[in-house]
């Protein structure tokens, strides 16, 4: 199984985007928060799912 590395940047990010949401609606900052998450988990057990771009 992979392993799905957070860069500091995408952490920021996360942070970033739950702060902005939760000004008007904690719960729903919460819920995109950990859907972005578990989206970016799915990775690990399937490190090849998605489309490949090829270099030119």
């Amino acid at each position: 199984m992979a392993k799905t590395r957070w860069p500091n940047e995408a952490e920021q990010w996360l942070r970033e985007i739950y702060q902005y949401i939760a000004k008007d609606n904690p719960s729903a900052a919460e819920k995109v928060v950990s859907g972005i998450y578990d989206k970016a988990q799915i990775l690990s057990d399937f490190p090849q799912l998605g489309h490949k771009y090829r270099e030119e």
